[in-house]
């Protein structure tokens, strides 16, 4: 089965102002510091997610309480509406980074909700 990786709406307004912001080049350009193919930290966290391997600790992909409105939109817009969903932040730039990409994640589809800064996200 093929994985899916899905767009939210807020995730593509998001998306087309990091790219054009230079403080996200390191995100897009820059290397994963312990990547022998010396992937941008976003070509590796998406190849994660398209070949079902698990996120390094380095990218500290943690839950994220959403409100209830949020997740229920998700639910509806996935077509999960008996199912319990979990969503989730990581840290493109280590733990302690502030490039950030909330999502959510199964076996048969990623969901891009948003990404951002923590100011610009919460």
């Amino acid at each position: 089965m093929k994985h899916s990786l899905i767009y939210a709406s807020q995730f593509k307004t998001h998306f087309k102002h990091v790219r054009k912001d230079p403080r996200w080049r390191p995100i897009f350009h820059g290397t994963v510091p312990f990547d022998e193919q010396k992937r941008s930290p976003w070509d590796y966290v998406i190849d994660c997610f398209m070949q079902r391997q698990p996120l390094p600790d380095y990218f500290y992909a943690h839950p994220l309480h959403v409100s209830k409105t949020l997740a229920k939109q998700i639910k509806q817009h996935l077509s999960l509406k008996h199912i319990s969903i979990q969503i989730l932040e990581l840290h493109f730039d280590g733990h302690n980074g502030n490039h950030l990409l909330v999502y959510y994640d199964d076996d048969s589809l990623t969901y891009l909700v948003a990404i951002g800064t923590h100011s610009s996200l919460f």
